[in-house]
């Protein structure tokens, strides 16, 4: 793995980072790359499979990330254009090589309209499009990490928390154009921290949004918390706002909100929100508290490097094309 033709070239620290990039813990032990990699493959062959048509769903995911846009864009980047002797990292052409070794197993491996890859049955037509991410247990690699985020999280800022640990979560989850709205200017959020959109199986889009809180949200008042009656607030700004897509050109209704929070969210504050919303509004909600969002980030975010300096600042300077509204 990282010499094949037409594939972005990956050293040992490249290929550890991308099986954790996939939420596997191997890390590249100075073997020879081929044969290490070809073990590691070996293994996730051997781990559960939903469909005995299609390869294991660790491999799928593998086969998913190893046909990254962006991995052959970055690739192709850092190739001098007077180095002729390196062939250009090429996206369709290394999906081809790859279809003529997979084929004979009855299986290819094939691009949606977003540039995603998926594997498909040549026989029944069963696909990995639709996979979601399977739970498991921690890794000890990923307890640690999860210790560390939990440690992370306690001290964040609420803009280095969407920024270094939502931002990336959610785009390694498939959500696309992932936008932090940023604080410089609070009237320009209309009740919108974060905004995102997810394209379906049928190739239509759905519009998310995420109200973010570094504490507690709690109802009850005598603990001094009552910070559920400004996320209700801001929910139904979410939801009265439409969402400017520049990508469409138009604007479109939020079809969902997260309401996350890196503390606990307490179930009377669940119920009271409930009961303030109507029932179309009730069902739009979605809301992820610190222990599911530890969860998910632990698996996902394996590789992540919150000692880096932020650089929140500079990443969400608002254009006319990027007004989230």
């Amino acid at each position: 793995m990282g010499d094949a033709k037409h594939f972005p070239r990956r050293s040992s620290y490249f290929i550890t980072q991308f099986f954790q990039s996939c939420g596997f813990s191997f890390v590249h032990n100075g073997q020879t790359r081929r044969i290490w990699a070809k073990e590691r493959l070996a293994e996730l062959n051997a781990g559960p499979c939903r469909s005995p048509e299609l390869p294991t769903d660790d491999l799928c995911r593998v086969i998913s990330r190893l046909f990254d846009p962006d991995d052959f864009a970055r690739a192709n980047d850092g190739v001098p254009a007077a180095n002729t002797d390196e062939l250009p990292a090429d996206v369709n052409k290394a999906l081809e090589a790859f279809n003529t070794v997979v084929k004979r197993h009855g299986i290819v491996a094939c691009l949606d309209k977003v540039g995603r890859c998926f594997v498909k049955s040549t026989g029944t037509g069963i696909s990995s499009e639709d996979y979601l991410q399977q739970s498991r247990p921690l890794s000890a690699e990923e307890i640690a990490q999860r210790d560390k985020l939990a440690r992370f999280l306690d001290n964040v800022s609420e803009d280095e928390f969407i920024e270094k640990v939502l931002v990336p979560l959610f785009q390694r989850l498939q959500f696309r154009r992932v936008s932090p709205t940023g604080h410089k200017d609070k009237s320009l959020e209309f009740g919108k921290d974060l905004w995102m959109k997810f394209q379906l199986p049928t190739g239509h889009w759905l519009y998310f949004s995420a109200q973010v809180k570094k504490d507690k949200i709690d109802s009850n008042n005598a603990s001094g918390l009552k910070n559920v009656s400004s996320i209700l607030n801001q929910a139904r700004m979410a939801f009265d706002h439409p969402i400017f897509d520049p990508e469409e050109n138009r604007k479109v209704l939020l079809d969902h909100l997260f309401i996350i929070s890196a503390g606990e969210i307490t179930k009377a504050a669940k119920h009271w929100l409930a009961e303030q919303l109507d029932n179309s509004q009730r069902r739009q909600i979605i809301f992820m508290d610190r222990a599911e969002l530890l969860d998910h980030s632990a698996r996902i975010l394996i590789d992540l490097r919150l000692e880096e300096p932020s650089n929140y600042a500079s990443a969400i300077e608002i254009s006319d094309d990027d007004i989230p509204f």
